[in-house]
């Protein structure tokens, strides 16, 4: 993995992202100026799961590169202000939980689903359902039930397993 920053303009924040030797980003966060986060890792209201769609190219001369111990500690302070959030969620959403859902966004990882209890993030691998999935349900909000099989704590994500999804779409 690679590491980068970019100070894209006044006004924009700093933007940090993790890229993987392709340029597809894995995590992204951005640090605005009143000192606030937009992260990959959480449903923002105004730029959803904020993620790089194409690949990053790590030659051009905005970005610099940094270590991976300065975007570890720029992602761990984030994460430390979600740190509350994230145990009531581990507690109420123990391993073998059944949790209903709705598919929000594809990412490298894998499908984030918006866990209902709770407004958790859930992660599916995509690969272990999909085959059994009409291609049309495979869009966000289509509903989804699942396993809670674990947890991701890079990302403060519930991992999910035996995800199935349903051909009605969740509206609201």
């Amino acid at each position: 993995m690679k590491y980068l920053k970019d100070c894209p303009e006044p006004g924009m924040g700093t933007w940090y992202f993790e890229i993987d030797s392709d340029g597809v980003a894995y995590r992204q966060i951005v640090i605005q100026d009143d000192g606030t986060y937009i992260a990959s890792n959480r449903k923002h209201e105004q730029y959803h799961f904020l993620l790089a769609e194409k690949a990053i190219d790590d030659t051009e001369p905005y970005y610099t590169q940094i270590t991976k111990k300065e975007f570890e500690e720029v992602w761990s302070n984030y994460l430390h202000t979600l740190n509350q959030e994230w145990h009531q969620i581990k507690n109420a959403l123990p391993v073998g939980t059944k949790v209903k859902g709705y598919i929000e966004v594809f990412f490298p990882h894998g499908t984030l689903i918006h866990i209902f209890q709770h407004h958790a993030v859930g992660l599916s691998d995509t690969r272990t359902y999909e085959e059994k999935t009409p291609s049309e349900w495979m869009y966000p909000k289509h509903e989804v039930t699942a396993i809670v099989k674990g947890y991701d704590e890079v990302n403060q994500w519930v991992i999910l397993d035996q995800t199935q999804v349903f051909k009605n779409q969740f509206v609201g």
